[in-house]
């Protein structure tokens, strides 16, 4: 397995190149204790590494020509898309599969490649298929910023093409117009581009009704901040990244990332530590590492989901998304001041 990440950096190097350096370190250092784990599973993984930030464009070129590279079954990185190139128009052996694991990048179609991340019209198809299948006979409202209209038309794409019915309203401030006047029981508020404040201005509309929630943006969870107004229980997060703060296997995958690293894990080693337990399995199961062979089904990691679908022949991509709802948060009282009474 080869992986290619740009890892140098040192105290000349800009803030953001150390911030991309460190979380390629954490995604390698996720990588390693997958392999660890799959080698129990005897899925034997021998790891080569090569550093982006110490190679030039001819050492790219070179790089599928040479005996290491094409012995390769797997091969991660990198995460822009001029080395892709490079090292696409010099390839010489096509039977691996290339993972593009952090960013969206157009790797050749002459191999097996998944982009474990995408673009945000496949976590909105993701999201939409979700929602049908866990809401079916509920009512649609699109909740949508005006301000913020960049992924609007996706949304829209993904509702007709579920076959979902919907009205469109606009929050501003505190008022969301035209006004919702369903009386159903059943409402989705589906949010596009709007601020997680924003609940605030639409809880009203859920907060009595029994089987009524708050679908946010997928910003939101990362912008929480607690309202003492708001049932959590009713508002529901979508998420590519979420980490269970009482899953046993995520609390062990954490101390070992400690142990071995001296350092709490980013999201980085959680999503590489999800990606190669993911192939290393389907390895385990079917002898072959073919995304052919994968059932059609939803795989939860530590962090993410995966539901890979097929956009080309050779090529798959992930839409998978998590819905979170969370216990309803409850604010602290504020004690008074002893000298202000």
């Amino acid at each position: 397995m080869g992986v290619l990440l740009p890892f140098y950096s040192d105290t000349t190097s800009s803030l953001s190149q150390q911030q991309i350096s460190q979380a390629a370190l954490d995604y390698y250092a996720g990588l390693r204790i997958a392999a660890e784990d799959l080698n129990k599973w005897n899925v034997s993984i021998n790891l080569r590494v090569w550093d982006l930030q110490k190679m030039s464009d001819s050492a790219l070129i070179l790089l599928p020509k040479s005996a290491e590279f094409q012995s390769l079954d797997i091969f991660f990185g990198p995460i822009t898309q001029k080395p892709v190139d490079l090292i696409s128009t010099n390839l010489q052996q096509t039977d691996f599969l290339w993972v593009s694991p952090l960013t969206n990048l157009k790797l050749p179609k002459i191999v097996q490649n998944v982009n474990f991340f995408g673009h945000d019209s496949l976590r909105i198809k993701g999201l939409v298929n979700q929602l049908k299948l866990s809401y079916p006979e509920h009512t649609f409202c699109l909740i949508v910023d005006k301000k913020n209209q960049s992924l609007v038309k996706y949304y829209k794409k993904e509702l007709k093409k579920a076959k979902i019915a919907y009205t469109e309203h606009f929050v501003s401030g505190n008022k969301v117009s035209p006004r919702i006047t369903t009386k159903t029981e059943s409402l989705i508020l589906l949010n596009v581009g709007t601020s997680s404040f924003s609940r605030l201005a639409q809880f009203s509309n859920v907060s009595r009704k029994v089987d009524s929630y708050i679908v946010g943006d997928f910003n939101w969870f990362d912008d929480l901040s607690a309202a003492e107004e708001i049932d959590e229980t009713k508002i529901i997060y979508p998420s590519m990244n979420f980490i269970s703060g009482l899953d046993s296997s995520a609390l062990r995958f954490t101390e070992t990332f400690i142990k071995t690293e001296r350092a709490e894990p980013s999201k980085f080693g959680f999503q590489a530590y999800d990606q190669l337990t993911f192939l290393g399995g389907l390895f385990a199961t079917n002898g072959r590492l073919d995304l052919n062979d994968l059932p059609n089904a939803r795989y939860n990691g530590l962090i993410n989901t995966f539901e890979l679908k097929r956009s080309h022949p050779r090529t798959f991509v992930n839409q998978g998304i998590r819905l979170i709802r969370n216990e309803k948060i409850e604010l602290a009282p504020v004690e008074e001041d002893e000298t202000t009474k």
